[in-house]
């Protein structure tokens, strides 16, 4: 073992000798920017020693098969989410995998850490066996199993089997189309699926609840809609689909928040109300239920209190714990809210004309009026940090100070087509651009830098963003980026 560590340092230390100097400006940051998206459409499975490679339609994803959990993505190459990928394999030892996409063949070295292009796929022997489909397997809970290898879910929605392969140590390791991978062993033909990746892959919001972050956003084509659930701390994945229960339709989402018990999610249809423990959506609010308009914009929960904004205005419901809720008339009846925050005892409103303070004790709403921020356009986003607040316009970025209303302008987002989005850390300012990533840094040497989809970004549209304590989490219209703003190469 000893010996086979050294060799792989000496080649290491070898490849990094032999590059080239002028290839280094080519290469991405190592581990900058990390990919997920919808991995549910499997279209081949590989087996090593470590680890099971399921080749999707948005990249590779890999399950540890000693720990019995999943590890990180793939990442290919330098081509963000790693594409369609029509064929996997893998050596016995995990030293290489190779890929058949249609960009070409790919072959990855451990060693090297590193993607190269090859010519063909290899014809190498390579563990496990590809078997078809049995007439006899027992489904999951909620599915039924049609002979041939569909699986059926309440909804008449059908799955079919896309590879199977024995390992010879009694798994087997299945890829569905729509349902992502699953297992089985080998004597009891049990399917148990192990959920990885999105439900969709067209993010509008991110919430944060401790190291859980809850995703949603435009249903588009997606065969499966709802709510994804990421532990970032064990990097598990789990569902909550809108179908069934109170939805009936494939709802695009514009909000999430939630209290101890509650997620509340933002709608074109209303508010869905979804029990955190037995994860199922429970209620749903809409205009039937008192609100001024089914199209909600964003939500926040503070408490057992919802502040909603629509189209119409800025709705408050009281829910209590027999389930009974109140609405409160509507204030702000003429604009459509699109963002709130809550600083302190205030809560801050963004609108279509502008920002308002509502005083969450007396109930007082003052209009932002400040010189130096326009106030007559849209408020897309405000965030509140260090004692600042922070509001992204249709014309400006600029923070207030509460305490001195000292204001500062940042026109660094005009380059780039203004934002629609910012998290603020400490010194540091994420905006989200049609153009990519804006990092601005308000320090000592103020600076700016643009992170694209040349960085390996999967989309430069961004729509969200969220800072946790190593990462910043982007939310795009391809999928979800985990970015390490505190990469030591930066």
């Amino acid at each position: 073992m000893k010996v086979h560590r050294m060799q792989k340092i000496f080649c290491t230390m070898l490849f990094v000798i032999l590059i080239p100097v002028g290839v280094t400006g080519d290469l991405f940051i190592n581990d900058l920017v990390l990919n997920y998206s919808d991995f549910s459409y499997i279209t081949s499975i590989a087996v090593g020693y470590h680890y099971v490679y399921f080749g999707t339609t948005n990249g590779i994803t890999r399950y540890n098969i000693t720990k019995s959990e999943w590890a990180e993505p793939m990442m290919l190459g330098d081509e963000p989410g790693s594409g369609i990928i029509h064929e996997i394999k893998a050596s016995f030892d995990d030293e290489n995998v190779w890929v058949r996409t249609d960009l070409g063949v790919f072959e990855y070295s451990e060693v090297l850490e590193y993607w190269t292009q090859i010519d063909q796929m290899p014809n190498v022997e390579t563990h496990g066996k590809h078997i078809a489909a049995d007439d006899v397997y027992f489904p999951p809970w909620g599915y039924d199993y049609l002979p041939g290898g569909i699986l059926v879910d309440e909804r008449d929605r059908r799955f079919p089997l896309t590879d199977i392969v024995d390992d010879g140590w009694g798994n087997l390791w299945i890829g569905t189309w729509g349902l992502g991978a699953a297992r089985s062993d080998e004597g009891g033909r049990r399917i148990d699926l192990l959920p990885y990746g999105l439900l969709q892959k067209d993010i509008q919001c991110l919430y944060r609840n401790g190291d859980v972050l809850w995703i949603s956003g435009e249903a588009g084509d997606s065969y499966r809609t709802g709510l994804t659930k990421f532990n970032t701390a064990d990097n598990s994945f789990d569902y909550i689909e809108s179908f069934g229960g109170y939805i009936y339709s494939a709802d695009d989402v514009y909000g999430i928040s939630g209290n101890d018990a509650n997620i509340f999610v933002a709608t074109n249809d209303g508010i869905w109300v979804v029990d955190k423990k037995e994860k199922l959506i429970k209620d749903q609010f809409n205009r039937s239920s008192g609100l001024p308009d089914n199209q909600i914009f964003t939500i926040l929960a503070i408490g057992d209190t919802l502040f909603v904004g629509t189209e119409y205005g800025l709705s408050i419901i009281n829910i209590y714990s027999d389930s009974v809720k109140r609405i409160s008339p509507t204030l702000l009846s003429s604009l459509t809210v699109l963002c709130l925050k809550q600083a302190g005892e205030n809560l801050w409103v963004g609108t279509n004309r502008g920002a308002y303070r509502l005083n969450l004790e007396t109930g007082h709403i003052d209009y932002l009026t400040a010189g130096e921020i326009t106030q007559t356009g849209s408020v897309y986003d405000i965030e509140y940090d260090n004692g600042k607040i922070w509001l992204v316009t249709d014309y400006e970025l600029a923070s207030i100070d509460v305490s001195t209303a000292d204001i500062k302008i940042f026109p660094e987002v005009n380059g780039y087509g203004g934002a629609g989005a910012i998290a603020v850390r400490d010194t540091l300012i994420a905006a989200a651009t049609l153009q990519g990533l804006l990092l601005i840094s308000q320090g000592k040497n103020r600076y700016s830098q643009l992170y694209t989809t040349s960085d390996g970004l999967l989309s430069d549209n961004i729509r969200d963003l969220i800072f946790d304590d190593n990462y910043l989490w982007l939310g795009t219209d391809s999928g979800l980026v985990r970015f390490w703003y505190k990469n030591p190469s930066m």
